[in-house]
């Protein structure tokens, strides 16, 4: 596995003053707070606030690969101990995978933080530049929140810097309904700050949208997310209509084309720092991988129902199933990224898990009809067989919609995040519910004597 220097991530956040994660000249080293004093180093902090993002301790590989090794979706191929115990559901308060997106989600946000106050404090930049760059720091934050609180359940809520090395002495975990809160309020903030609905690299208008339909459809506000969901696509501001990609491979290529349904998305590239190791840890070792990890053969069942589990018995008629899962010789590998030297974007927000979302929200507040024509639109891309409306019960039609989430966003991160919000991980896992949450790491506690343990560790 990869090497990776940590620190305790909290009390990376409390020296920010002294050494903040914020650079304005490289991306990865770490200048004082006087380092962001006008708009060109403000909007190169932001640009080193993004690459956060590509971290392979965030989107660059663990956050997509731990959401699907968790749960019935992937499995562990490798030798790392980590990936190991996490496949197994075992997991201990010392697992180093566990303890890198901790420290890295705080990491980001301490560059949104040192953002939020140090642009806001300048007063040699133009008011509309402030605004949307404070904007775009609020939605990052926002993100990095609701990832945390997806892995964590409650946790430390830090808004600002700063350079007291004893601050750490009064943090505490703050309840899973304070954080959504605090979510909101920063989606909120970005919201009023942010004004382009053109780049899919930067935070836009749509993506807050898009963040915040998933926000609240994880809260249970299935009204609001159908709200949110419907702002996404009738934005009048959006540049062209935002429909899905008419190909679903195209959303995944090598190159990272651009398409239709990109609403926000990490950039990959061909420097050591920028690359995804997605391709790398799913392909086999035949075809250049590491083959960390693979699909499941019940994922392959779920795209090919029937599948005997063999190479020559791999052929499903689902357009996403062919794409997402290969074989090299007898062994299956996961072929959804494509560049082996990690130069594929991971979309973070894209229409279709918009659709699949609005899909869930309208079914669950009784409308059953438009949340069929919702889920038959991601049926219809993949060559998949529509779900016909008969005399199907709620339930039914909401099993439907959520089958359909794991074919289209398989490989993505989402299922294990699914089957906890539906209270199905204990049945189809076969583990207990205080499982669901990942430990808090046990160096984090060691040097903050407030945080306190999730259940069952």
């Amino acid at each position: 596995m990869r090497n990776r220097i940590l620190m305790p991530a909290l009390l990376l956040a409390m020296i920010a003053g002294c050494d903040g994660p914020l650079n304005v000249q490289s991306k990865n080293t770490i200048p004082t707070p006087d380092a962001i004093t006008d708009s060109a180093s403000a909007r190169a902090a932001v640009a080193g606030m993004y690459h956060g993002l590509q971290s392979l301790s965030n989107y660059g590989s663990d956050i997509p690969e731990l959401g699907d090794l968790s749960s019935d979706n992937a499995e562990f191929s490798g030798t790392s101990t980590s990936y190991g115990e996490i496949d197994d559901n075992q997991i201990t308060v010392f697992n180093t995978a566990v303890l890198s997106i901790w420290a890295q989600f705080y990491d980001n946000i301490n560059r949104s933080n040192e953002i939020l106050d140090r642009v806001g404090a300048l007063t040699n930049i133009d008011t509309d530049t402030r605004n949307e760059l404070m904007g775009e720091a609020y939605f990052v934050r926002a993100l990095m929140y609701h990832d945390l609180t997806k892995f964590f359940g409650d946790v430390p809520i830090i808004l600002h810097p700063t350079t007291d090395p004893n601050a750490g002495s009064s943090i505490t975990r703050a309840p899973a309904s304070a954080v959504y809160d605090q979510v909101e309020k920063d989606l909120d903030s970005a919201q009023a700050g942010i004004s382009q609905d053109t780049s899919v690299t930067t935070a836009s208008t749509a993506a807050v949208h898009a963040l915040r339909a998933r926000v609240l459809f994880y809260k249970g506000d299935y009204g609001g997310a159908a709200t949110e969901a419907a702002a996404v696509e009738n934005d009048p501001d959006a540049p062209a209509p935002r429909t899905l990609a008419p190909n679903y491979p195209d959303l995944f290529t090598a190159s990272g084309n651009r398409t239709p349904e990109d609403i926000f998305k990490v950039i990959a590239g061909v420097h050591a720092d920028q690359q995804s190791f997605l391709s790398y840890d799913y392909f086999a070792k035949a075809v250049g991988g590491t083959y960390l990890l693979r699909p499941t053969v019940d994922l392959m069942t779920a795209y090919q129902p029937g599948f005997n589990g063999t190479s020559s018995g791999w052929n499903p008629s689902d357009l996403r199933g062919q794409w997402n899962i290969s074989y090299a010789g007898s062994r299956r590998y996961g072929s959804k990224y494509r560049s082996i030297t990690g130069t594929e974007n991971f979309p973070i927000l894209r229409l279709g898990e918009i659709v699949l979302i609005n899909a869930e929200a309208l079914a669950r507040t009784g409308h059953l009809p438009q949340a069929v024509a919702e889920l038959n639109r991601t049926q219809a891309r993949a060559q998949a067989p529509l779900f016909v409306l008969g005399s199907h019960t709620t339930q039914e039609v909401i099993d439907a919609i959520v089958a359909e989430r794991r074919l289209e966003l398989a490989l993505e991160g989402d299922r294990w995040f699914d089957l906890n919000r539906l209270g199905l991980t204990p049945d189809v896992m076969g583990i207990d519910a205080t499982q669901e949450l990942y430990p808090i790491p046990q160096s984090e506690i060691d040097v903050t004597p407030g945080l306190s343990q999730n259940p069952g560790y």
